[in-house]
């Protein structure tokens, strides 16, 4: 199966995804994108973007990546480091971000307040599923997990600027 260099409106180095696809099977697609793609949109344009989507499916596998600003402490700092300890959860580190791997999704959280001393939240989201994924697969989760590190660089750098987001790693998050 041929998979695209770029994903997501052309956004998103698709290395992860890549991995998480099989090598036969139905042909890739991607479908219901948006709010991925940065050219022709002003900075002012982005920023009130809260939302973005990107389904990629191939042989049998879906992938859904999505960003999503959390406002007015809707959830919170705590909240993520409370479902990061939940059983069956695995925390995740990725520089000043946080999250954890559950079940077939992989959540990152990067602080993104749109006013001094807000506690607004930026939410990248990869969920995996599909014939033959087995989401407890360590190389599954490794990839899911890369690909939430591209979308949160991509989301907190190019779309929403979110403060610090210049520190995010350019590797992978830490697992456990």
């Amino acid at each position: 199966m041929t998979v695209p260099a770029k994903v997501c409106h052309g956004s998103l180095p698709a290395d992860a995804v890549k991995s998480l696809m099989p090598e036969r099977g139905a042909k890739f697609q991607e479908r219901n994108a948006y709010n991925f793609a940065t050219a022709g949109h002003s900075q002012d344009a982005m920023r009130d973007w809260g939302l973005g989507q990107c389904l990629l499916t191939g042989g049998g596998v879906t992938v859904e990546v999505e960003y999503r600003l959390l406002q007015g402490g809707e959830y919170t700092r705590d909240d993520v480091e409370r479902d990061a300890h939940q059983s069956g959860s695995t925390p995740l580190t990725f520089g000043d971000a946080t999250g954890y791997l559950d079940g077939p999704g992989t959540h990152l959280f990067v602080d993104c307040p749109g006013r001094a001393g807000g506690d607004e939240l930026l939410e990248i989201s990869v969920v995996v599923g599909g014939k033959g994924t087995d989401v407890k697969d360590r190389t599954v989760r490794a990839s899911a997990a890369a690909l939430a590190a591209d979308t949160a660089r991509h989301a907190a750098q190019d779309i929403r600027h979110c403060a610090g987001a210049e520190r995010l790693p350019g590797s992978a998050p830490s697992m456990g």
